[in-house]
């Protein structure tokens, strides 16, 4: 099936539960204070749905039904519990039940880390085309993202478990997203990317990442500014050992956020953390006026200014050999 077909396919999903939730609830006459757990339910039959058109097989693809399952064994039993068929309020059942159902999803997820996942798996490369400079964004909202150096010639390329869909702007330009046509990453089927992206040519790169744990090597890119978005995410970034100069921007949500700056490249650091922690290595990187600087860093051939604010989370600057 097409992605084409799969997206009319899921819409009118969406749109016939709506439309039984409000008649199961009309049929059943109970109030919203007690019907609301069949939304609960919506999700998880709206993502099965999805699985199941992106055509899971064998015992690697059942992971992909992991989260749909959960949601609409969740909403059942918020349900039995909301209409009183169990005898027990919602905050009842999650005291004396949440210890299994956290032993019960590890085991999971530990069969799903040894099983193949059955997302698909899609690769890709794009050439540079004779451009002189690169500017690469990726938008990833949930899953697994690392990445390294693309093969010779190659603007990126590399693995995407879940799907990637890209749009080339001009030669040299590139945006990355997850497909969603497949489901929506993490709720759906897992999503896991390996990134290559060109070292021959002057970089310029944006992060967008979600729910997500990024593991970023830049350390042999030619990376001239760096913008990092994250959200309640997990992040790590490899900073560039021979680029220059390079200007890095990060906006950090809930977020735990590490760069790693290569010795021999000198740093100048301001961080703003609302509710949060700064942790920055001042043996590499003394304190000077309000922010942080190397004692060598106006003269440095290789330097990297980094500016990081956010809201609730924690930053570390580090040096690495």
């Amino acid at each position: 099936m097409t992605s084409a077909q799969r997206g009319p396919l899921i819409a009118g999903t969406w749109l016939v539960g709506l439309g039984l939730v409000f008649l199961i609830r009309q049929a059943m006459a109970i109030p919203w204070s007690e019907a609301w757990p069949l939304f609960v339910i919506l999700v998880g039959v709206a993502s099965a749905v999805g699985v199941a058109l992106r055509g899971a097989r064998g015992i690697s693809g059942l992971w992909d039904f992991t989260w749909p399952v959960a949601w609409i064994v969740v909403g059942i039993v918020l349900l039995l519990s909301t209409t009183g068929r169990l005898g027990q309020g919602p905050v009842e059942l999650a005291v004396e039940y949440w210890p299994w159902v956290l032993v019960v999803l590890g085991v999971w997820f530990v069969l799903g880390a040894i099983l193949p996942g059955g997302a698909p798996v899609e690769t890709l490369e794009l050439p540079l085309d004779g451009a002189t400079e690169a500017n690469v964004r990726i938008q990833f909202g949930a899953g697994e993202l690392s990445s390294g150096v693309a093969a010779a010639g190659h603007l990126v390329d590399g693995d995407f478990r879940g799907g990637v869909v890209h749009r080339v702007d001009r030669p040299g330009s590139v945006r990355l997203e997850q497909d969603t046509s497949h489901g929506l990453p993490w709720l759906d089927h897992r999503s896991t990317w390996t990134v290559g992206l060109t070292a021959e040519v002057p970089l310029d790169l944006r992060i967008d990442t979600g729910a997500a744990r990024a593991r970023l090597d830049l350390t042999e890119l030619n990376v001239r500014r760096l913008e990092v978005h994250t959200g309640a995410s997990d992040t790590r970034v490899r900073l560039p050992r021979a680029a220059g100069a390079t200007t890095v921007k990060a906006e950090a949500g809930a977020a735990s956020l590490t760069f790693e700056v290569p010795s021999g490249v000198a740093a100048r650091i301001r961080s703003r953390i609302g509710l949060g922690s700064s942790q920055i290595d001042e043996t590499r990187f003394p304190r000077s006026g309000d922010g942080y600087e190397s004692a060598d860093y106006a003269g440095a051939e290789n330097r990297v200014e980094i500016d990081v604010s956010g809201g609730v989370g924690s930053v570390k600057i580090v040096g690495i050999d």
